[in-house]
């Protein structure tokens, strides 16, 4: 009787394969060796202050050298949302992004849809006109507008007192509502060039010849930008759009510190302002950080919206 073994007997690669593995595995190595300065970075940079910031929610501690944390739990949070500025920076925070809006689109869309039709020489022109106040250090621009607002010897309101429109001079930065108005206007003066540049290299890249075949259609120069141009910049419009929502606070913090300092009364701060306040003039780290994580908590949800729109209004023309 023959038994038949179906066992085989596997042949040990021989040196050239083991080379060719080997050259394989580093291969797949070499890429993760090359982000690997950029990951330590971002880690050391981001991650490690945000859960350091995460941890400090839970202390309270006012940074001074000798002094020791102290745990008190949730209480900076109850205290946060009883304090009785942080609805008034949630409010302005909502004011800000609002009045901002057609700064960083509406006005930005137009001018770079008028620009664009001018030659090249007087495009460049106009757009480089344009992008300087945002090159503008904000302080700079504080400063100058604290010339040009001020109550008794402001060029604007010498102009208004002889126009005869006002019979005194307005208090543009310690009037509760005009504070917050300005702050806005100017932040927004300052970010229309950049976005009327990103707009601008958006049309630009449009094919042209969707404009002739509308043209030999008689389709007027309106109806061409919101047919034509509009659906085709989908994508840059919400990104910017999602810029002016997330960044509003940023792009006016500056302005509150230098012109108001969240004043008078507190009325023109925003969320980005009162976590620098609590951490750097009430010396308390533990309510801003919790202040800060809420901020983190209600821009991360609202980003997580916008891309999920973005993903269904957007058009690209592939």
């Amino acid at each position: 009787m023959v038994i038949k073994s179906d066992t085989t007997i596997q042949e040990s690669p021989t040196s050239s394969e083991w080379s060719q593995r080997k050259t394989k595995r580093k291969k797949n190595w070499l890429p993760y060796l090359f982000i690997l300065p950029t990951v330590l970075l971002i880690t050391f940079w981001l991650y490690k202050p945000l859960l350091q910031n995460l941890s400090y929610t839970f202390y309270d501690w006012n940074m001074l050298p000798g002094t020791i944390p102290q745990f008190v739990g949730f209480e900076n949070f109850t205290t946060l949302f009883s304090h009785k500025d942080f609805s008034i920076a949630i409010y302005n925070t909502l004011f800000y992004i609002i009045i901002m809006l057609p700064f960083s689109i509406i006005i930005p869309l137009y001018l770079a849809n008028m620009t664009q039709e001018l030659s090249k020489g007087y495009r460049n022109f106009y757009r480089a006109l344009l992008f300087v106040p945002m090159i503008v250090a904000p302080v700079a621009i504080s400063i100058i507008f604290q010339w040009l607002l001020h109550p008794t010897n402001g060029l604007v309101n010498n102009i208004l007192l002889q126009l005869g429109l006002i019979e005194n001079g307005i208090q543009f930065f310690t009037n509760e509502f005009w504070a917050k108005f300005m702050i806005a206007l100017i932040a927004g003066w300052k970010m229309i060039g950049f976005s009327t540049l990103i707009f601008s290299a958006s049309i630009g890249s449009i094919d042209q010849s969707y404009y002739e075949a509308a043209r030999l259609d008689g389709a007027s120069k309106r109806r061409m930008f919101y047919t034509i141009t509009v659906p085709l910049i989908s994508p840059t419009l919400m990104l910017i759009l999602t810029m002016s929502i997330l960044f509003a606070n940023e792009w006016t913090f500056a302005f509150i510190d230098v012109l108001t300092s969240g004043g008078p009364y507190g009325s023109s701060t925003n969320l980005y302002y009162i976590m620098y306040d609590f951490a750097f003039k009430d010396m308390n780290v533990g309510l801003s950080a919790a202040a800060s994580l809420m901020f983190l908590i209600l821009f991360g949800i609202i980003a997580i919206i916008l891309q999920i729109i973005t993903k269904k209004v957007t058009f690209y023309d592939n």
